[in-house]
């Protein structure tokens, strides 16, 4: 099917909203339409800051409501499950996150109203947050022993690349014995996308930590590496294709270092409302 895209972009700054000395604005504003079933949506990347982001580990945003200046409902209809998103690394206590919604009207100008709920993940807040295995890299192929995992029923496994290379030709295979089933269902572009992503996009790297992370709840919201000092080991790069998560990194993993795994709680979850109004539209 032939498909129009029609891209605009427009960078402006709304007014902030302040809220438990939380403040969101908004940046970028991009609306992509398209005559197909995939892909048109509109997007805001909200910018978000306050002091107790400093100590954040993740931040997800949940959009309760949106409509434009004609009344539509630019709310989706999937439901959001979107992993935490990280505060930015270089500019302490703020973070920037996609927002994805329908559609406005042709003839709208702005967006007339946007709710939501800011979830702030602070792990400090709740001891039982934060789940530390020492030597973990001795521990490969069976479920690690951690009382703070076993109590978020969160399974972990230290991967070889050997036992990935099972996991990986099995996940393919899988795929390739539905084909016919995706392929009158979304088409063959999106069976071989789909497919390709059990190729080349999890290729390991010499220096990488494999880990197959079982979460059906979606409580693991980052991970971290230290050296025996206490120092973070940081990754040069991360992919993840369903239960698998793999790290990159320019050196080996020592034997002796730990893994954090930060688990969301009760306890360690700040929540917090906003509300932005007449948000130019592009």
């Amino acid at each position: 099917m032939k498909k129009l895209f029609l891209t605009f972009l427009c960078c402006l700054f709304a007014a902030v909203v302040y809220a438990e000395d939380i403040r969101v604005s908004v940046g970028e504003v991009k609306d992509t339409r398209t005559t197909g079933q995939f892909f048109a949506e509109l997007e805001l990347k909200l910018k978000i800051m306050g002091d107790i982001m400093a100590d954040a580990k993740g931040l997800k945003v949940r959009i309760t409501k949106a409509i434009d200046d004609t009344g539509r409902n630019l709310l989706k209809d999937e439901e959001d499950k979107a992993d935490f998103t990280k505060p930015d690394g270089y500019n302490i206590g703020q973070a920037e996150i996609a927002v994805k919604l329908k559609n406005p009207a042709r003839k709208a100008a702005v967006i007339k109203e946007l709710l939501g709920e800011i979830s702030i993940f602070v792990p400090k807040n709740d001891p039982g947050a934060t789940a530390t295995v020492t030597h973990f890299m001795v521990m490969t192929g069976k479920p690690l022993n951690n009382a703070a995992l076993k109590a978020a029923q969160v399974e972990v496994i230290v991967l070889t690349k050997n036992q990935y290379d099972e996991i990986k030709e099995k996940k393919k295979q899988e795929v390739k014995e539905k084909e016919g089933e995706l392929a009158k269902e979304f088409g063959e572009a999106m069976v071989q996308a789909f497919g390709s992503l059990f190729g080349g996009m999890m290729e390991i790297g010499e220096n990488s930590v494999i880990l197959s992370v079982k979460d059906p709840e979606s409580k693991v919201a980052a991970i971290e590496f230290m050296d025996k000092g206490g120092k973070k080991i940081n990754s040069n790069s991360s992919m993840k294709m369903t239960d698998v998560s793999v790290f990159g990194f320019e050196n080996p993993m020592p034997q002796d270092a730990e893994m954090t795994l930060f688990i969301v709680t009760p306890k360690s979850l700040i929540k917090t409302l906003f509300t932005l109004r007449d948000i130019a539209l592009p």
